[in-house]
Parts: structure tokens; C-alpha cells; sequence
């Protein structure tokens, strides 16, 4: 029954009541109360039934307030809570405002995450570390270079290794040098292969057909880099870096975001040079690719030098450009360098590699060295490696860049 239709039914019966009263009733006394020793059940119908609805209303009444009672009661004692609750869970930051004399409280966040490195050291934050997501495993590319890179000639940083010159003054381009007969008087072809790294299945090609005195020259972003120059070097290939700088047409010719640039400070350039050698090591010196603007400006290619000769390594100058300085710079500072002759496959077809090889062994047998950049394209990896086999009988000889450091005439 609904609370509505009861409270109606019951002012009915309140009416009934009032009319009753109004009323004359013939009775007589005897009929109004009975004697209670004759039959104490028998009471008279009018008053049981008024009887009743007022204990039905008193129950109404109660039930009504004592709940609404209840409800104000609950929401008065846990309102402040409810707010508590609210603010807690509002993100907020709070600033200490200090004085004048004051210093800043020692549990600060970075204290904090110290505090917290040093309980994961300790294992008592093991349960955490345990329920932390796994991070993803790199101890494959990571611990590439165990075995390849000599601990006294490297510095290591938190972002890889660096090379460095040892306190005995040992430099990390003859350490890692493949060595040459010094004895051996012929002319000298060094031939490097340069942009590997990039394309998995060029880069296994180069590694599997290439004889082991050709040059191999990485790209700083190629995937497994170091995992690469592991393998080249346990073949016995001398390996350099690529370092990219700025050409004609930049930023629409853009090599990417480590790329050396004349509109950058010494700082800015010399940081990404820093990240290029970072990437990886066991590399006796860099190849500066491009540059067709870059090598023309002294100003900014100057402090690129005297850090390759501070690190103990070698430059390697492309020559994009015939004007390129970087040759002339590298020995007015006493940088170890070589600078390309020619570019073996700018068309990269059958004949045109084979003409650009002759003209190499050409300038080799005229001025005793020559060096050769070529790109790892599959058709070029082929005649390169018949090339070598034919070299040894053109008397000439097939050697790594290190051993025509400083040979080249410029003239």
C-alpha cells in the first residue's frame, strides 16, 4: 500500500470519529461500560477502533521523524569527512615559501629518489622492483662491445662509451688498427664502404663477401650498431663512423638531427659529435659524409678537428665537395687524416664502378695512395670483391685507411 493512499484512509477514519462525537447515542449506561468482572474482553467498538488509529498514526509519526532524524544525523557527522576525503583526492602541489636565511628541507625529491636507489640496492625495495614492469631486454646490444673496446682508452658515460687517449699516451686509432706491413712498398688503395648499418641485408652482404682490409664505415642511427661493428671487427675490418654535416639545400637536404651545422654554436656541434661517438666504439676514426656546406667554413669546422685529435682518433674527409677544407685543417693541427679520391658508385651501374675502380688504381700507382668510397649496394659489394682478388696482381695493394694516414699529397 502506498504511504499516500494510507495517510487518506486514515483522515477518514478521523472524520468517522469527529461525526461520532456530534451525534446523540441511545444508550444507556449499562450499555456504554460493561462490568469488567462479567467479561473484561468486551469493550465497546467505538473506542477500540479510535484506539487504534492512534496508535497507528504515533507509529507513522515516529518512523517518519526518527528516520529523517537518522539521515541529518549521518550526513552532519560524516559531511567533514566526505570534504576530507574530496581534498585528498584533488592532485595538488605545495611550495615552501623560505626566508631570506633559510635552505631548501634535505628530503627533497631528488634526495628522495637517491633514497630510493640505494633501498633497491640494498634489496629492501625488492617486493617493488619485483611488481615494477620489466624493461626491455638491450643486454644483447649492450654488451656488444665486451672484448671490443680497450677499457684504457675509454671513457665511459652514462649515454656509452667515448674514446679517449690513454695516460701512457697509446691513441685508440692504432689500437684498434688492423696493422699493415710497413716493409711492403707498393701502392696502396684503402677502399671504404660507408652508409652500413641501415639495411640489414646490405650490411650481412658487406660483412660476408668484403676481404677484411676494406674499410667499413657505420651510420651512427643504424639499428644493432654495435652488435654490427662487433661482427666487423671480429672479421678484421677497421671501422669508422659516419658524421654527418651539413650540405647545399639544408634544412631541405636534412641528414638528420645529429648533423653538424654552420648555423649552430661550437657547443651545439660539438655536443652532437659527442652523440655520434657515444653511440658505439672500437672505431679508429670518423668519415665526414656530406658537408658540401659545412666543410667550407673554417670557423665551424675547426673545433670538430681538434676534438677527433683529442680523442685520439683519425678524420676521414669525403670530399663532397673539391674544396672541402678539411684536409688542410686536419694538418695544420696535426689531426691524423686521409681524404677520399673517389666516389666509386655515384652510378651505380656495371661499367661505371668498374671505370671508377680503374682510375683509383690509376691515381694509386701515379701518387703511391688512393682512397675510394663506395656505398653498399649489392651490385657494388659484387665487384668489390672480385675487384680485391685481381688487385694483388696489379702489384698493388689492398689496404685499411690506417695505413695511408697522412700519405695522401694534397697537390
Amino acid at each position: 500500500m502506498k504511504f499516500s493512499s494510507l495517510i487518506s484512509r486514515l483522515k477518514n477514519v478521523f472524520k468517522l470519529g469527529r461525526k461520532s462525537k456530534k451525534e446523540p447515542i441511545a444508550t444507556t449506561r449499562q450499555d456504554e461500560y460493561l462490568n469488567e468482572e462479567d467479561d473484561p474482553n468486551q469493550i465497546k467498538p467505538r473506542s477500540k477502533s479510535r484506539r487504534l488509529v492512534w496508535i497507528l498514526y504515533s507509529a507513522i509519526l515516529v518512523i517518519f521523524f526518527g528516520g529523517a532524524g537518522i539521515v541529518f544525523g549521518w550526513v552532519l557527522v560524516n559531511a567533514e569527512k566526505t570534504i576530507e576525503k574530496r581534498i585528498a583526492m584533488t592532485p595538488a602541489v605545495t611550495v615552501e615559501v623560505l626566508a631570506d636565511d633559510e635552505t631548501a628541507p634535505k628530503n627533497s625529491s631528488k634526495e628522495q629518489s637517491q633514497a630510493k636507489d640505494q633501498r633497491i640496492e640494498d634489496g629492501s625495495d625488492k617486493t617493488i622492483m619485483e611488481k615494477s614492469e620489466k624493461p626491455k631486454d638491450t643486454s644483447g646490444d649492450r654488451d656488444a662491445l665486451v672484448g671490443i673496446i680497450f677499457p684504457h682508452i675509454t671513457e665511459e658515460t652514462e649515454d656509452g662509451p667515448l674514446p679517449i687517449i690513454a695516460a701512457d699516451g697509446r691513441q685508440p686509432w692504432l689500437e684498434y688498427s688492423r696493422g699493415f706491413k710497413r716493409a711492403d712498398r707498393k701502392p696502396r688503395i684503402a677502399l671504404i664502404v660507408t652508409n652500413l648499418g641501415l639495411s640489414a641485408t646490405y650490411t650481412k652482404a658487406a660483412l660476408k663477401l668484403l676481404p677484411e682490409d676494406i674499410t667499413l664505415s657505420f651510420s651512427h642511427v643504424a639499428p644493432r650498431l654495435k652488435s654490427w661493428i662487433r661482427e666487423a671487427r671480429q672479421k678484421g675490418h677497421e671501422v669508422l663512423m659516419d658524421i654527418p654535416m651539413e650540405p647545399l639545400g639544408f634544412p631541405k637536404n636534412d641528414p638528420g638531427r645529429a648533423t653538424l651545422l654552420t648555423s649552430s654554436n661550437e657547443v651545439e656541434n660539438l655536443n652532437r659529435l659527442e652523440h655520434v661517438m657515444k653511440k658505439a666504439g672500437g672505431y679508429v676514426g670518423l668519415l665526414g659524409t656530406l658537408g658540401t656546406k659545412f666543410m667550407l667554413h673554417s670557423e665551424t669546422f675547426l673545433p670538430i678537428l681538434k676534438t677527433i685529435k683529442q680523442r685520439g682518433l683519425i678524420y676521414v674527409d669525403s670530399r663532397s665537395t673539391s674544396r672541402s677544407l678539411g684536409p688542410e685543417l686536419a694538418s695544420s693541427i696535426q689531426l691524423p687524416r686521409a681524404f677520399n679520391n673517389i666516389f666509386i658508385d655515384k652510378e651505380p651501374s656495371n661499367q661505371k664502378i668498374k671505370d671508377k675502380l680503374d682510375e683509383l688504381e690509376k691515381i694509386a700507382l701515379k701518387k703511391r695512395f688512393a682512397v675510394g668510397i663506395a656505398q653498399p649496394f649489392p651490385l657494388t659489394i659484387e665487384i668489390l670483391s672480385q675487384w680485391a682478388e685481381k688487385l694483388k696482381a696489379k702489384q698493388i695493394s689492398l689496404a685499411p685507411i690506417t695505413a695511408l694516414v697522412d700519405k695522401q699529397s694534397q697537390r
